[in-house]
């Protein structure tokens, strides 16, 4: 995996509590947010029919009464994962807990793979084109994931800090249900901007697909295509059918 832009934001703590002095000031939460990328991976061992089969989230920038054809495409999902350790200190005199947030790690990623028709990545003139469009996808992508990789630790610091980072002093028999609201706090979080994240990746995804940008791509290899009219024509009628 590639690291792309690592961002860790380490929070000051303020205690919280209605007796502050009974608890010690712990060391401050560590929010690591992890970005990261593979290298992009190619797949070329389907048929351009093939590849009809495929269901797109693309908007027809040709309109309602023109078929597309799909010729390659980009694939790979986000990958979210976190955790959240959270650290205590038991105040035996009081039978009761101070809890704090020690460490919250984010890891957001990206292993993009371009699926390109095999006929047309046997062109040397169509594969350039169509490596290059959908580079333009991956890199929506990397600029998605470095985004949200910032603006959801600022999210999480400033949510976090509005609620103190820590609890205490806890009754002991609370213990438990205080520790597992924290962490529900860091998921709902991180949930919404998730959420967040997955809208805005697809309206910057789509805004690629327009339609300078298809007739572009078109135009590069003109001679190619008029050579493969009927394997175009032939596409066109099968998906006009469904």
């Amino acid at each position: 995996m590639l690291p792309v832009d690592p961002l860790t934001l380490s929070t000051l703590l303020i205690l919280a509590g209605t007796k502050p002095n009974l608890c010690p000031v712990p060391p401050p939460t560590k929010i690591n947010m992890l970005p990261s990328t593979a290298e992009i991976s190619f797949d070329t061992t389907q048929t351009l029919a093939q590849l009809q089969g495929y269901s797109m989230d693309t908007v027809n920038p040709y309109g309602f009464h023109t078929a597309t054809i799909t010729q390659a495409f980009m694939k790979g999902q986000i990958v979210r994962k976190y955790e959240v350790k959270l650290d205590h200190k038991f105040l035996e005199k009081y039978n009761a807990y101070c809890l704090w947030y020690e460490d919250i790690t984010v890891r957001i990623e990206i292993a993009p793979t371009i699926v390109i028709a095999k006929e047309l990545y046997n062109d040397l003139c169509m594969r350039k084109a169509l490596i290059g469009h959908e580079s333009k996808h991956v890199m929506v992508d990397r600029q998605v994931v470095n985004d949200y990789a910032r603006s959801i630790g600022q999210k999480l610091y400033n949510d976090l800090k509005s609620r103190g980072f820590s609890a205490g002093p806890i009754p002991a028999e609370y213990g438990q249900e205080t520790v597992n609201r924290m962490q529900k706090v860091v998921i709902q979080i991180l949930e919404l901007e998730f959420q967040k994240m997955d809208i805005d990746r697809m309206e910057r995804q789509r805004a690629v697909d327009n339609l300078e940008e298809y007739e572009s791509v078109d135009k590069k290899c003109e001679s190619f295509r008029l050579h493969n009219v009927k394997l175009y024509e032939s596409l066109k009628a099968g998906r006009q059918k469904r």
